[in-house]
C-alpha cells in the first residue's frame, strides 16, 4: 500500500512541474554549436543571457545579434560555439524565459549531456 502512495505522489509532483519552454540542439564538430530553441510563443530573455555551465566550471553564454527593438528578447535562437571535441560532456543550461501568455519571465535549468 505504501508503495502505491509513493508512486502516486511522484506522478502528482511530476505533473505539477511546468514543461520546459526551450530545448537545446547540438551540432557536433571540431567546434560544436549549441542552439537554444524556444517553444512556440515563448520568448528567451536577452537581457539575462542564457548560460551553459559545464562540469569543469566553464560558463558559456548564448547570444544572438537579433533581438527585439527594446533588446529584451531574442528574435533568433541564441547560440554558443564551444571547442568540445568528441568526448561526452555534462552541464546545466540556465535560461530566463517568458512562456506564451505570461508577462513574467522565469528562470529554468536543464541538465544536459552531449
Amino acid at each position: 500500500m505504501s508503495r502505491a502512495v509513493v508512486v502516486v505522489l511522484l506522478v502528482a509532483v511530476a505533473a505539477c512541474r511546468p514543461a520546459l519552454p526551450f530545448q537545446v540542439a547540438v551540432e557536433r564538430g571540431r567546434i560544436s554549436r549549441l542552439r537554444l530553441l524556444g517553444a512556440p510563443g515563448a520568448h528567451i530573455n536577452a537581457r539575462l543571457k542564457p548560460a551553459l555551465e559545464l562540469e569543469d566550471g566553464t560558463v558559456l553564454r548564448f547570444d544572438s545579434p537579433h533581438v527585439t527593438a527594446d533588446s529584451a528578447y531574442f528574435v533568433d535562437a541564441p547560440t554558443v560555439a564551444a571547442p568540445l571535441g568528441e568526448t561526452v560532456h555534462t552541464g546545466i543550461v540556465r535560461a530566463s524565459v517568458c512562456s506564451a501568455g505570461e508577462k513574467l519571465c522565469r528562470l529554468f535549468a536543464l541538465a544536459v549531456r552531449f
